[in-house]
């Protein structure tokens, strides 16, 4: 019984000490938000949104695609949706009565924004998002 014992120890304090590191991390995948796009939109000559199609589109595979935002800092990240380099700043982490909202600021040739909002106030799995930038993403988000 002594030799199990003494054989096994080393992969129970394995297995703690991994189980401790787990436990002290901080749990980020968990207010990570995956967001699918449903459509993209440009604001018209008349003032009305249009939804991008044709030639003006260089997002023609857009809806469907998805991106992940990282809550706590606002960073976004996928093919459509990047804001990698851009200073980040998180207007509002969101709660059961505000949305969540982030400003992204690029500044090179000339200056670009994204102003990304997440209702995660809204009930049920699915909360609705817009990215606006030069055009204008929406769909959904799940935490």
């Amino acid at each position: 019984m002594k030799k199990t014992f003494d054989a096994l120890m080393p992969a129970v304090g394995s297995t703690l000490m991994l189980l401790m590191i787990f436990l002290m991390s901080p749990a980020r995948a968990s207010t990570d938000l995956t967001c699918t796009i449903s459509g993209a939109s440009e604001v018209g000559a008349n003032g009305a949104l249009e939804a991008l199609a044709g030639s003006k589109n260089y997002y023609e595979t857009v809806a469907g695609a998805e991106f992940i935002v990282q809550r706590d800092t606002g960073q976004m990240m996928g093919r459509f949706v990047n804001n990698a380099g851009w200073k980040i700043t998180v207007i509002d982490a969101g709660s059961a009565q505000t949305s969540y909202k982030a400003l992204s600021i690029r500044k090179g040739g000339r200056v670009q924004s994204q102003f990304f909002e997440v209702r995660v106030q809204d009930k049920g799995e699915r909360k609705p998002f817009v990215l606006v930038a030069a055009e204008i993403l929406h769909g959904t988000c799940t935490m």
